[in-house]
């Protein structure tokens, strides 16, 4: 597999990393050709920080490992945050389609292409691309993993399988299968297939699971895994951890029911770090009581998370005074109750749907609209409508002189 990263390589590698980018693809050329139009190669020669600034969609793409197939897989950075302004008690977010990502999931686990956000605050939703990890879903057995828990064959003299021993792992379509105080379930990939099934250790630090996974660098990564306990006591504790060190620890709930699967995930992003790395979930629950628990559908991926800041803002509810009479004039801003031109913008039509100008004297009689819009959130409020009566002042006597 040959990548281009901004030409960060001799100009020999360039060209042979070019070559083999020929032959798979023409695209690649084009962009190519994009990329020294951009960066005055014949000038600059040497790390990618001494080429300009590209295209936001021809990084992506120049950054994109080829697949065997010749398809490009997108390894995207994050992108920058995006904020949403919005008036009222809800506002309904909308995902984007990102070529080579799927699975698109939202902060709360739902998949749809939208989400209706009720109360301010950060939200997200992400896709993924595909998976490195190697039997993730544990239907090849006991296989592409290795583990510093022992998985026996048998145990003689045990009171209930061969999981009966703290720090034990199988692969099996049923934790009941090997031990008789596990619940019976099924896995989560489909319900009939395998999972790991694993009785705790009773000391900490102790892998349940590994592999080594090849990474590349600046890139986002999805790291995930489907687990429930088997037993109702003492749930168990998981960390994940990339290379050694620690990414969080999530502890499975004490509140449900044995069987019922739970989803954890993390993000991280690669930095400068590249090559192969181990990727480990840990327990570190150490009760030797309970704390037995299943994993399935182990995910390690590159992501593409969006994270929206969402700002909702009250509409402003106007209420207006009437109806009102004045004489050859009246002051509409009176019919409205709390006015505050210091908050709010006042927007008035007169009977006939005109803007009125002059707010503070009009002098035709009718209805009235009136809206208001706050200065500092936009909101603005429900029309509201008043009726003003316009009375002509009573012509003068005139004085007459004898």
């Amino acid at each position: 597999m040959c990548y281009l990263k901004g030409f960060a390589d001799s100009q020999r590698k360039q060209f042979e990393c070019l070559n083999d980018f020929f032959k798979k693809t023409v695209l690649v050329f084009v962009l190519f050709g994009i990329v020294f139009a951009h960066a005055d190669i014949h000038k600059k020669k040497g790390t990618k920080a001494e080429i300009p600034a590209l295209d936001q969609s021809v990084t992506t793409l120049l950054e994109a490992p080829l697949t065997g197939s010749g398809f490009f897989r997108y390894f995207l950075p994050l992108p920058p945050d995006e904020t949403v302004n919005a008036c009222g008690t809800s506002v309904v977010l909308t995902s984007e389609t990102i070529p080579g990502y799927s699975n698109l999931i939202w902060n709360d686990g739902s998949t749809g292409t939208t989400f209706t956000a009720t109360s301010s605050g950060t939200y997200w939703w992400q896709v993924t691309g595909s998976n490195i990890v190697t039997n993730g879903d544990f239907s090849s057995g006991n296989s592409g993993f290795t583990s510093s828990y022992s998985m026996p064959s048998s145990c003689s003299g045990c009171c209930c399988g061969i999981l009966s021993n703290e720090g034990t792992y199988g692969v099996n379509t049923n934790p009941h299968n090997l031990h008789t105080n596990f619940t019976s379930m099924g896995d989560h990939t489909s319900g009939t297939g395998k999972m790991l099934i694993v009785n705790g250790a009773s000391v900490a630090n102790v892998t349940v699971w590994k592999e080594n996974i090849t990474i590349q660098p600046n890139t986002n990564y999805v790291f995930s895994v489907w687990a429930t306990s088997v037993t109702s006591s003492n749930p168990a504790i998981l960390q994940f951890s990339i290379n050694g060190s620690p990414l969080g620890t999530v502890s499975l709930s004490s509140s449900l029911a044995d069987g019922t699967w739970q989803y954890f995930t993390t993000v991280w992003n690669s930095g400068s770090t590249s090559g192969s790395v181990p990727i480990a979930l840990v327990n570190q629950n150490t009760a030797t009581s309970g704390n037995d628990f299943a994993i399935d559908d182990i995910v390690f991926a590159p992501v593409y998370r969006q994270n929206i800041i969402v700002n909702l803002n009250p509409i402003p509810v106007l209420t207006l005074s009437g109806p009102n009479n004045g004489c050859n004039s009246y002051d509409i801003t009176q019919t409205i109750n709390g006015y505050d031109p210091n908050t709010y913008i006042y927007t008035y039509t007169d009977p006939s749907g005109q803007t009125v100008t002059d707010p503070q004297n009009i002098t035709q009689s009718g209805t009235y609209t009136i809206t208001e819009q706050n200065k500092s959130t936009g909101c603005q409020s429900q029309p509201k409508t008043t009726t003003v009566t316009i009375t002509p002042s009573p012509p003068q006597p005139s004085i007459n002189s004898f």
